[in-house]
């Protein structure tokens, strides 16, 4: 039986930090270093999504707000992970 289930906390944590590693890029050490190397990477990337201070806030699932935005990450991170694998 395959485990499906999306992968942990720790998990995107550690492939941040990998991908940081590979880029040359020091690891974010607080929510708005974040955000800015976020924009930034995507800024460079082409990315066609509006940057996050051009989008209004949605509100989220109040009962665990922070999958859905770990499930992204987690989406973004493993997408970027196989690229540079490849």
């Amino acid at each position: 039986m395959r485990n499906e289930a999306p992968p942990t906390v720790r998990q995107i944590y550690a492939l941040a930090a990998v991908l940081c590693a590979k880029a040359e890029e020091s690891f974010p050490e607080t929510r708005v270093e974040a955000s800015a190397l976020i924009e930034r990477l995507r800024i460079e990337e082409g990315h066609p999504s509006p940057r996050l201070h051009d989008v209004a806030a949605r509100r989220g699932n109040r009962l665990r707000p922070h999958v859905r935005g770990a499930d992204k990450l987690a989406n973004a991170i493993a997408a970027r992970l196989a690229e540079e694998l490849r």
